[in-house]
């Protein structure tokens, strides 16, 4: 009973975006059946609608968080959650209809509401931002641009954030502090002291804001932090502009 509700609430949410869009016709619920049914065993529509989690900062008329594209055509998919299983296969971008596969977005799949959170947010219906989100914020972004039904060009906006980060731990904290950790931890949401988005479509670009730390969990010892004011554009697939605030090295004592 519980399989066959969930593949009725599938259909349900996939028709719902299909009837969204004013420019196609509604499709009718066998279509919609006949659609959800090519998605191969072992996947699923990934269940971030409608109870997705919202990029930090941004206004709730501006959320476009949704697995399925606006047209209904492209979807991305986690695979089905099983306890006794560890390791999972990628997640996927498809197109639905004839089912196609546009890309694996990563090594190891993450299921629907696992720890480490997989969303996506549409610019259109054929541009859509990956994210993954883990305990503290964004673990990664990436923007996938879709052109005559394939992968037009892949935008690795976190890991070119991060690095920007992580030389500037290597370059201020580890010439101090040698034995300390070089990795730079976003934090999102309640962390944040800025009311701005961690990312934001705006035409083209991609308004970029992230704050790091090197110990969110207020571990005692050597602590750094910094924030990244950046737009990246997708037409050059750089960074057009990077405002980059490091705070001072600093010291946390034990139950500080």
């Amino acid at each position: 009973m519980k399989a066959l509700i969930t593949s009725l609430a599938i259909v349900v949410a996939f028709a719902s975006a299909l009837r969204a869009q004013e420019s196609s016709p509604t499709p009718t619920a066998s279509e919609a059946t006949a659609a959800v049914a090519e998605i191969p065993s072992g996947y699923e529509i990934c269940e971030n609608e409608p109870s997705h989690r919202a990029v930090a900062g941004l206004e709730k008329s501006e959320e476009h968080e949704k697995t399925i594209s606006p047209d209904g055509r492209f979807v991305v998919l986690c695979p089905v959650r099983d306890e006794k299983s560890e390791h999972y296969s990628p997640n996927l971008l498809v197109r639905l209809k004839p089912y196609a596969v546009l890309a694996k977005l990563n090594k190891e799949g993450v299921p629907s509401n696992a720890n480490l959170e997989l969303n996506a947010t549409w610019q259109g219906n054929s541009t859509v931002a990956i994210w993954e989100y883990h305990r503290w914020g964004l673990v990664d972004l990436t923007i996938y641009e879709i052109e005559n039904e394939r992968v037009k060009r892949v935008h690795h906006v976190f890991d070119e954030a991060k690095k920007i980060f992580e030389r500037d731990i290597r370059s201020r904290l580890l010439k101090k502090y040698p034995k300390e950790n070089a990795t730079a931890v976003i934090t999102s949401d309640e962390s944040k002291s800025s009311p701005l988005p961690d990312f934001k479509f705006d035409g083209r670009k991609v308004l970029l804001y992230l704050e790091a730390a090197n110990k969110p969990n207020l571990a005692p010892g050597p602590t750094w932090g910094a924030e990244l004011d950046a737009v990246w554009n997708l037409d050059t697939g750089k960074f057009d502009k990077v405002d980059f605030y490091p705070e001072e090295i600093g010291f946390r004592k034990p139950d500080e």
